[in-house]
């Protein structure tokens, strides 16, 4: 199977951790059966000589970024010596073909290229299921979104879905969560939080949640919760607005339905909210970008090292093509809402209001492993209309507004229309734009 994707590494986390999840993979680290591969001749002679570190200041060779200058020859051999004398020599027991197979792959994808080294990646069974439940818009869990500071353990609410579980039981963006299930997370990562969130519909979890200085015990219902869905309304009585969180199998139809509604109110502008939206599906964002874009012309560009440049064209008829666009874009803007914001600045002369992009301008090929694993891999780079690449650099607003993730969740979550703009000084500051 081969999927392309636009999805930045930061996103999978922040999408898992929007919601948590009823998909049972297999346990990260387990492994497949093992195929005993053909024993490989080495036709280098290692040279071993002991050492022991005295300093990790004295540490060669461990910037994951950067690749040595001198040219690696023999390249077979030198890799066939060091799998035998791993296999034969490591201090650790157990040690078998295929974890040397699967670190080798891993490393290979991982550090054949610097600057995609984020994206480049080996799937355990498990974080391809992750993936693609993600990819559908749609998982169990507590309706939450959060960050995590693996430093303190701690994890922040940034923001809650409308309606959802969390919000029923009182939880705010801006609580910290200490303990789920009351276990701690200091020095873990952001999958052991993810992990012990998920679970089935139906089933508890606890929350301990700071909220104005008082810790109190909260206990939620685990739920299905379709999450990344745009969403619209209509703000200063003429204004439409439309929030892209992400680009999943869902978005086109969704967005397509909330411009027709716009249009039956004969807005006379539009807000587009790409902050935080960090690609997904690349056949997907470009579908929704005809829905903006006017046939004939040029939504993105792709530059593949066989197939050269590829100019991709609008063949949609846009919805509200008349009115002026400005667009929301934060820090975590990246992949597939940086290209949809470009597309529309070049043709459309969309302003934009926020803060500089992430800048991933590439896109990943997801394929399949015989033996339930996947790889993720960087297919080619983007291009704006204009010919310009974000890739490392992002892109820059017209207006430049800051605003914190809290203050955007509350804003979210606001009950009125006057509370909501009170909060979120992008947005108020878009639609005024578009007032005038």
């Amino acid at each position: 199977m081969k999927t392309t994707i636009q999805l930045s590494s930061s996103h999978v986390v922040l999408a898992l951790l929007i919601a948590a999840g009823c998909s049972q993979g297999k346990e990260e680290g387990s492994e497949p059966a093992s195929t005993t591969p053909a024993p490989l001749a080495s036709s280098v002679a290692p040279t071993s000589t002991a050492v022991a570190m005295a300093s990790a200041s004295h540490d060669w060779g461990d910037d994951p970024t950067e690749i040595p200058k001198e040219r690696f020859t023999n390249g077979e051999a030198a890799f066939n010596a060091v799998r035998t004398h791993l296999k034969d020599q490591y201090y650790a027991d157990g040690l078998t073909d295929d974890d040397l197979y699967r670190a080798a792959t891993a490393g290979m994808l991982e550090r054949i290229d610097p600057r995609m080294r984020k994206w480049n990646k080996l799937l355990s069974p498990h974080e391809l299921e992750e993936m693609k439940t993600d990819l559908k818009g749609e998982i169990v869990g507590a309706g939450i979104q959060i960050d995590f500071d693996p430093a303190t353990g701690y994890i922040a609410v940034s923001g809650v879905y409308h309606g959802g579980a969390a919000e029923r039981a009182g939880i705010v963006p801006g609580d910290t969560i200490v303990r789920v299930n009351d276990k701690l997370y200091k020095g873990m990562k952001i999958r052991d939080v993810v992990g012990d969130i998920r679970g089935k519909a139906g089933d508890p979890v606890s929350f301990s949640v700071l909220h104005d200085g008082k810790l109190d015990v909260v206990k939620i219902v685990r739920e299905r919760v379709v999450f990344d869905t745009p969403d619209h309304s209509v703000l200063l009585g003429s204004v439409g607005y439309v929030r892209i969180p992400s680009f999943t199998e869902r978005t086109h139809d969704a967005v397509q339905a909330a411009l027709n509604d716009l249009a039956s109110k004969k807005v006379t502008g539009l807000v587009l909210d790409v902050r935080q939206n960090q690609g997904g599906l690349f056949q997907e964002a470009v579908h929704t970008a005809e829905l903006f874009v006017p046939a004939g012309a040029e939504i993105l560009s792709t530059k593949k090292r066989k197939e050269g440049t590829e100019k991709m064209v609008s063949k949609g008829t846009p919805i509200l093509g008349d009115v002026p666009i400005v667009i929301l874009k934060d820090a975590k803007t990246a992949s597939g809402g940086e290209l949809l914001g470009a597309a529309l600045r070049d043709t459309r002369k969309a302003r934009t209001v926020g803060v500089r992009t992430m800048g991933k301008g590439s896109v990943q090929m997801l394929d399949d492993l015989p033996n339930g694993y996947a790889y993720k891999y960087t297919l080619s780079l983007l291009y704006t209309p204009s010919g310009q690449t974000f890739d490392g650099v992002g892109l820059t607003p017209d207006i430049e507004v800051a605003l914190d993730d809290v203050s955007r969740g509350k804003a979210m979550s606001a009950p009125t229309e006057e509370a909501r703009l009170a909060l979120d000084v992008q947005l108020k500051t878009a639609a005024e734009l578009l007032r005038r």
